[in-house]
């Protein structure tokens, strides 16, 4: 069955701004708004957790292009007030499975690609922890589950967004199920895993990276040599996929610096939450506080992030054309069959 990728092409136009970047914030994030609520109130319920994203939404949408949702808490609630023209809406369960030395997906249950697509998507996200050296159960499961995300999200010409996850076993330091930055991580696991995914064979659309460093190594603008040629390394391996970076909850200085990397090799944007709005939350549960801390410095942060975006990144707008549109655009009739 043939495809014309026109629906992938007005989708992704959605996520973009004017000059074809994509400034995009997440809030599907669960178990770390999970344990923040309950470290202050020692249980959650779900309307704590609505709260919590909804006055995220309300200050910080209208400049991001995209937003990030989970359909449990999210977009059921957030969807009449956010101001982002974009909407990601999120596949996977955050309850992974662990065996061994490896990590199992799978998708929130009863939600699927077409769902997403019904209700509205512009593009599927789904984050796959994913190590190059797990066991090959959990490998082979990892491999299927994307490339079976890759071809339904072609079928329902939908943007497949892949976020792809290094972590620690359990015998390593800094083990944890919890959703950061893997400590001392081995970046060649970072560089080959993207190697891996960016086959054709998963029809993948976009990439949400992490760095391929520790974010110590971020900390100060004085790169070193090994820091750049491993972003060097991690663009080559995306075979000119469109990738983002992820924050993974680092500090602002350290996620600053690595945009100035990842655009420098090629990034069309970002796709970030804690980083930019997790310390404001640091007074919770009182909401005055918060939002007036949403209001300045998470704001400020990301007028500082679009700044550097709309200078430093590279644009979108000659992949969608040339990729996406003029290639299939002759035979557009024949593949949706005449009309």
């Amino acid at each position: 069955m043939k495809y014309s990728n026109i629906g992938k092409f007005v989708h992704i136009k959605k996520l973009c701004n004017d000059q074809g970047h994509l400034q995009m914030l997440a809030i599907d994030q669960r178990p770390p708004i999970f344990s923040l609520i309950k470290e202050k109130k020692k249980r959650y319920i779900y309307k704590d957790v609505v709260d919590f994203k909804k006055n995220i939404s309300l200050s910080l949408s209208k400049h991001s292009t995209a937003i990030l949702m989970d359909p449990v808490y999210s977009v059921p609630n957030l969807i009449p007030s956010s101001r982002s023209k974009g909407l990601i809406v999120t596949l996977e369960d955050h309850d992974f499975i662990e065996k061994g030395k490896g990590r199992y997906s799978k998708n929130i249950k009863n939600w699927s690609v077409e769902k997403i697509k019904r209700m509205g998507g512009d593009a599927v996200k789904v984050l796959a922890w994913y190590r190059p050296d797990a066991d090959e159960k959990s490998i082979e499961h990892q491999k299927k589950y994307i490339a079976t995300i890759g071809k339904e999200c072609q079928k329902y010409d939908i943007p497949f967004l892949l976020e792809l996850l290094v972590y620690p076993f359990k015998n390593e330091i800094g083990y944890s199920k919890d959703y950061k930055e893997q400590l001392y991580k081995n970046h060649n696991h970072v560089i080959d895993s993207v190697k891996e995914f960016s086959k054709a064979k998963y029809k993948v659309d976009i990439f949400k990276l992490e760095s391929p460093v520790d974010s110590s190594q971020l900390q100060n603008s004085k790169f070193t040599k090994a820091t750049e040629d491993a972003f060097k390394e991690l663009s080559k391996v995306t075979r000119n996929i469109p990738w983002v970076m992820l924050s993974s909850g680092m500090s602002k200085n350290s996620f600053f610096n690595c945009l100035k990397l990842a655009y420098k090799n090629g990034a069309s944007g970002y796709l970030a939450g804690r980083t930019i709005w997790l310390d404001a939350f640091t007074d919770y549960p009182n909401y005055k506080k918060i939002i007036t801390k949403l209001n300045k410095e998470s704001l400020s942060y990301v007028k500082k992030l679009n700044e550097l975006t709309k200078k430093n990144a590279l644009s979108l707008e000659k992949y969608l054309t040339e990729k996406l549109i003029q290639k299939n655009a002759a035979n557009f009739k024949t593949i949706y069959k005449g009309f």
